[in-house]
């Protein structure tokens, strides 16, 4: 079963990554190519998150089509900026099949996001948009653990996930979209407290994970981020980042740098 996966995965980076006979097509800009090579197999030729590889993930590849992101640094609703997308494709996403692409150069990261973007009407429809003001961090201090468990009553985080934090408040059985387990990790955008802090303000689009931007003050924010911090383990392997790694070996194996 995994020589022919192997097989299969071979057979559909060389697909996508062939090059068109002298003469018949322009060569492609850089950020297609490097489109092509890279993100294709699992986000689809057109950006529609209908790749090849797409049916071996739990949690399918982005929809770039739809110009709707999770992990930003931005209002509720807007898009990502240029340094989220970098982010992204850099540093992965932990516990998915998006896995670290930090083997790209600044500018094929730069031209891919250019790429990206044109794929959806909504990049070419608006201003670009800007980040919310992240709070200051404040120095560590007694306490705060202990204040962070108030924040999160009083933010009313235990009705969807859970007065101990495992995804199983009173409303999760009546989500489309389950709350995650807050003990596990790793988070999609990062289980450091600055990474959560983000997560609470913007909130995660087409979930229902709310912003809470003004809604909590900044001392506050940083509390809550710490709490939720400190009751993660180690970091899991997920089914998903295992067929990522191996999409990402294939193709290195196929097309050498």
């Amino acid at each position: 079963m995994r020589s022919s996966r192997a097989a299969l995965f071979a057979t559909l980076v060389v697909l996508a990554t062939a090059p068109a006979a002298s003469g018949q097509i322009p060569a492609p800009s850089l950020g297609r190519r490097v489109y092509v090579e890279q993100c294709a197999i699992c986000h689809g030729d057109e950006g529609d998150g209908r790749g090849h590889a797409a049916n071996h993930f739990a949690t399918p590849p982005r929809d770039f089509a739809s110009g709707r992101y999770k992990i930003r640094s931005t209002a509720s609703g807007q898009l990502p900026t240029d340094d989220d997308l970098a982010r992204t494709i850099v540093r992965g996403l932990p516990g998915t099949g998006m896995v670290p692409q930090d083997h790209l150069s600044e500018a094929e990261v730069r031209a891919v996001i250019g790429f990206v973007k044109s794929l959806s009407p909504r990049f070419a429809a608006g201003p670009s948009p800007t980040p919310l003001p992240m709070p200051p961090e404040p120095p560590a201090a007694d306490g705060s653990l202990a204040r962070g468990r108030k924040v999160y009553e009083k933010a009313d985080c235990g009705e969807c996930h859970g007065r101990e934090a495992r995804g199983d408040g009173p409303s999760a059985k009546d989500l489309k979209i389950k709350p995650p387990d807050l003990t596990k990790r790793p988070f999609k955008g990062g289980s450091a407290p600055a990474d959560i802090v983000r997560a609470v303000i913007t909130g995660y689009d087409g979930t229902p994970m709310p912003s809470y931007h003004l809604l909590l003050d900044d001392a506050e924010l940083w509390d809550l981020a710490r709490y939720v911090a400190s009751l993660g383990g180690a970091p899991e392997v997920t089914r998903d980042e295992r067929e990522g790694w191996h999409v990402a070996r294939m193709h290195q194996r196929r097309n050498p740098r």
